[in-house]
């Protein structure tokens, strides 16, 4: 079992708190700002497809909104992810990894969502991060492994890999 000394310990919390700001982000905004949280050499997999560096990314979530515009009723998506299990590791003062299980509840309208029978989508997510110089954690490396997926054509569509 890993131990932590008080660095590690609040190096993890603060791991933490940047993966739930992730989500925060996700849910609240759909992603358009999640640059911000990323190295800008991030690597990002979304349904087998690689977005690397800031304007992938940006990019990716732009499309998304876009769809979300134009496919999704009323122009609206309601989600939220979970994110619990967190195992944290440290390959030195300045690397770290999270592995951790990812639920998704998402329904397009309005909230609330009715007639939602279980998640979206249950997957093993794996993180990479990196503490920059202005002493900020940021994403290096985002990958996730769907291993529940629901019936939600517009979620599978962007991460069900063919």
């Amino acid at each position: 079992m890993p131990r932590f000394d008080s660095e590690t310990a609040v190096a993890a919390m603060e791991l933490h708190q940047l993966i739930a700001e992730w989500a925060y982000e996700l849910d609240g905004n759909g992603g358009l700002t999640m640059p911000r949280l990323c190295t800008e050499d991030c690597v990002y997999l979304v349904g087998g497809v690689t977005y690397r560096g800031h304007a992938a990314v940006q990019k990716f979530y732009a499309d998304r909104g876009e769809r979300v515009r134009t496919q999704q009723k009323d122009g609206v998506r309601t989600q939220r992810h979970t994110v619990t299990n967190l195992r944290v590791a440290f390959s030195g003062t300045a690397q770290a990894e999270v592995k951790f299980l990812l639920v998704n509840y998402s329904k397009e309208g309005q909230a609330p969502a009715l007639d939602l029978v279980g998640p979206t989508i249950i997957a093993d997510c794996h993180m990479e991060f990196r503490l920059e110089a202005d002493g900020e954690w940021r994403i290096a490396l985002f990958d996730s492994t769907p291993i529940f997926i629901g019936n939600d054509p517009f979620l599978n569509a962007s991460v069900v890999r063919t």
